[in-house]
């Protein structure tokens, strides 16, 4: 299974914001399944499942699970299609935006990388305290590379390193 991280420099203007506002050299991440459906929460409508989303830049990093394991995320991943996005999560400190979840894990409302660690978890794969305010893109790809089971196996963009 992979968990696809992506910046989208140049055709979604809220990338640089995002990653501005999330402190991360990503602005995006999704599962991708072994069958080729990806699964993510969008912006503009929540979470949803796609096969074609693309991004100029993209890592890809293996998350060596086994065949039950992915079906665990991939059936709980498409019981959340229509779950809305977590808006609140890209306000900075969240001081003039209070966020509207008690926890990252709150279900009510998820950012990708909020719905990628939770998903995660939900295989024994736990990357965060229960305290953490929230969960950025580039925080997840940090802890995920520290973890034995993940590992990049590649990246697009020959001007991108990832972090």
């Amino acid at each position: 299974m992979i968990v696809k991280f992506s910046a989208n420099h140049f055709y979604l203007p809220l990338s640089p914001l995002i990653r501005l506002w999330t402190w991360s050299r990503y602005s995006h991440c999704e599962f991708v399944f072994s069958n080729g459906v990806s699964v993510f929460p969008a912006m503009e409508v929540g979470v949803v499942i796609s096969t074609k989303k693309k991004y100029p830049v993209e890592t890809f990093v293996h998350v060596d699970v086994t065949p039950e394991q992915e079906r665990i995320i991939y059936h709980w991943a498409k019981r959340q299609v229509g779950v809305p996005y977590d808006y609140t999560a890209l306000a900075p400190f969240n001081v003039l935006i209070p966020r509207k979840k008690k926890s990252w894990k709150d279900p009510i409302a998820w950012m990708c990388s909020e719905f990628c660690a939770f998903g995660l978890e939900k295989i024994g794969i736990v990357l965060f305290d229960e305290k953490e305010k929230k969960i950025t893109p580039g925080g997840l790809f940090k802890r995920l590379m520290k973890h034995p089971k993940a590992h990049i196996i590649e990246t697009q963009n020959t001007n991108f390193v990832p972090a």
